[in-house]
């Protein structure tokens, strides 16, 4: 092998590393991590995104947003797939789909506990249908949503004038 096809293999192969090890992380979601995530947003106007690997629903709210995310810079998106971790295809399908998008930066997916009992901390309401979602504005008040979102449903759920109601 000649000494320049050496290099860049070596550099490939280094590069490939950092890669792997760039991949966004997913937290894992338990029972406590609801009021976890409403603590780190104290204050901030987001929206809580759920989601899963086989809801086709749930991809094109999720292009939606990242869409929106890059027009609106301000708006503030917390991501929870209610796909369980811990197995590494599933892991990387999800970390896959949401780096594409751009979405990383608050990525959760479901731990350990019962799906039932994670959907209950969220929202004793809720009863899985998909896609979720919650708006919040800075005092905190939440709006739930359940439906496919488009840049003219995210618009209007974003907008300070279109301050929820309580629930």
């Amino acid at each position: 092998m000649s000494r320049k096809l050496l290099c860049i293999v070596l550099a490939l192969c280094g590069w490939m590393s950092g890669a792997a090890r760039a991949q966004p992380s997913l937290a894992p979601f338990e029972a406590d991590s609801y009021a976890r995530i409403l603590a780190q947003q104290k204050g901030k106007p987001f929206v809580l995104i759920l989601w899963s690997l086989d809801c086709v629903y749930c991809q094109a709210s999720l292009k939606a947003l990242a869409q929106e995310k890059r027009r609106n810079k301000g708006l503030n998106i917390v991501t929870l797939a209610t796909d369980a971790l811990g197995e590494a295809q599933s892991d990387a399908l999800m970390r896959g789909r949401l780096g594409a998008l751009g979405l990383t930066a608050q990525a959760w997916a479901f731990g350990a506990a019962s799906p039932e009992q994670l959907r209950y901390s969220i929202d004793p309401k809720w009863h899985g249908e998909m896609p979720r979602s919650y708006w919040f504005d800075a005092r905190g008040v939440r709006l739930a949503y359940s439906g496919v979102l488009s840049g003219e449903v995210i618009r209007r759920l974003a907008a300070p004038a279109a301050s929820p109601s309580p629930e």
